[in-house]
């Protein structure tokens, strides 16, 4: 009998189940798929290169993962426990919105969470900002009862917790009596937020991302940033805690099959380095990957293929990352932010504000590196790179004039079908704890009685199935940390919410 844990993938998921297994002394070994980047989202690459005045320059690749939010407790803890990363506080965050040629920008995040108005009103802030006045008009006050219907739909319903997906309701309904442009610029928000496009942005999926990240705290946008890539910061650090603990990740192995034997489970897997097979016994198996690749493996394997037909997987996105260097640097500004209305591009980071890298290469040269994040839609998805490049390009220059006429080089980075198109975990989803003794699984689109969502949430289902593998093991599990409160308003709006929903059930049940 082999007393070993097979975690498939080497996402944020896999290798935070892995790292708390492996430091409770459980035998593990972790497959991954790629054969040279561990990581998933925060997984590297190679260094893009750029020749200039001469010189050759080299930055570290990424596809795009920079910041954590307040909320994310599990994620934090993690990097605690595990790395000597210590993340930089953002100094506030950027809200750029374009209609036409008319470009208007303020800071909000700072705007948001640090004034007066506490949560769930706490957007008022915006109207204390001067900026805020020259970007709505009075015909948008027109809006507030069809806003505060929103609030109360976001503070008294949590679709997470009821398990309520409104599978067939868009975004759109959510932003009913609301004018254009308050309409266009919170759609920018969901947008950013989910990392989707708006046809592929459900309403539960909405309100629960609102929730979670800025509507019942404001300490919930309280971003924070590596200090350097996701690799250098998060993933070579985690793989470094794994083995030190006695684990071993195996890069290019690529999981095909599960099969039940009378001690645990048999995992066969394409060795992508020798053009072999394997076969790998286990006694547990946690189930890291993304929903395309678990709904493979578990249809493709016969003592899982019954329970996986009648599961819902949620489907992939593609999203799209620009990186752009150029000779101007802007004076001063925030480290990131977002882009609304008709921007094509949902939102940037100056790399020479966050990295290392990058900010020798500005303090050598004074030119900057801006990187544009693409969540297209489907129209736009397979267009070649070249669409891409020069749309984040002109775009660059309407946000930032002082760039123009002073573009060095681009590079484009695809996402394949990476990115989950999140859907609200139903009684039909694949959940933490399975039905099938010692199969458990964890992921950013896995159910599990927890809020969160994106490294936040695979930080916590990773950690619920690595306590699932230590209980059956007789060892100590670790805290799942929840949320902190809403505020005392928000907490009070959501119990009259709830005390009304109560009323009109019974009446409609009479």
């Amino acid at each position: 009998m082999s007393e070993q844990v097979l975690v498939i993938g080497g996402g944020i998921a896999g290798l935070t189940a892995a790292a708390h297994m492996a430091a409770r002394g459980v035998p593990v070994t972790l497959l991954d798929s790629d054969a040279l980047w561990t990581g998933g989202r925060l997984a590297g690459g190679a260094p893009d290169t750029l020749r200039h005045n001469g010189q050759t320059w080299h930055f570290r690749s990424e596809h795009g993962v920079h910041a954590v939010w307040g909320g994310y407790r599990n994620f934090r803890a993690t990097l605690a426990r595990f790395t000597p990363t210590r993340l930089i506080p953002s100094y506030g965050e950027e809200w750029i919105n374009r209609w036409g040629r008319e470009v208007r920008r303020l800071e909000a995040g700072n705007a948001v969470r640090a004034r007066f108005v506490p949560a769930p009103f706490h957007y008022l802030n915006l109207l204390l900002h001067p900026r805020i006045w020259s970007a709505i008009s009075p015909w948008d006050f027109l809006s507030l009862p069809a806003l505060l219907v929103s609030i109360s739909l976001t503070v008294g319903v949590d679709p997470l917790k009821e398990g309520k997906a409104w599978d067939g309701l868009g975004m759109e309904e959510f932003f009913r009596g609301w004018t254009p442009n308050l309409k266009a610029t919170f759609k920018g928000l969901g947008v950013n937020l989910l990392a989707a496009p708006p046809e592929a942005i459900n309403l539960a999926s909405f309100v629960a991302v609102l929730r979670f990240y800025t509507m019942l705290r404001r300490d919930a946008w309280d971003m924070a940033y590596f200090p350097e890539d996701g690799e250098t910061s998060v993933i070579a650090p985690l793989v470094r805690a794994i083995t030190a603990h006695g684990g071993h990740v195996w890069r290019g192995m690529t999981a095909t099959r599960l099969a039940r034997t009378a001690d645990g489970w048999r995992v066969s897997a394409e060795d992508g380095a020798q053009g072999i097979t394997r076969s790998l016994a286990a006694e547990q198996v946690v189930l890291a990957v993304q929903p395309p690749a678990a709904k493979q493996l578990l249809l493709a394997s016969p003592d899982t293929a019954a329970w996986a037909q009648t599961l819902r997987f949620p489907r992939a996105l593609n999203t799209t990352t620009v990186r752009l260097w150029f000779a101007a640097a802007p004076q001063d500004g925030t480290q990131g932010g977002m882009l609304t209305g008709d921007f094509v591009p949902n939102n940037f980071f100056w790399l020479h504000r966050l990295y290392s890298d990058f900010r020798a290469w500005h303090e050598a040269t004074g030119g900057s590196a801006l990187e544009l994040h693409f969540y297209p839609p489907a129209a736009t998805v397979h267009l070649p790179d070249s669409y891409f490049l020069v749309q984040a390009t002109s775009e660059a220059v309407r946000a930032f004039p002082e760039l123009k006429h002073s573009f060095l080089h681009g590079v484009v980075r695809r996402n394949s079908q990476t990115q989950t198109a999140f859907r609200v975990p139903t009684s039909d989803s694949l959940h933490v704890r399975t039905p099938l003794e010692g199969l458990w699984a964890c992921g950013d689109w896995v159910g599990y009685d927890t809020p969160s969502f994106w490294l936040e949430r695979a930080a916590t289902t990773a950690i619920a199935a690595a306590n699932g593998v230590l209980a059956a093991r007789g060892l100590a599990p670790y805290d799942v940390l929840q949320p902190r409160a809403p505020e005392l308003p928000a907490r009070a709006l959501a119990a009259l919410i709830g005390v009304g929903r109560r009323i009109f059930s019974r009446f409609v049940a009479r």
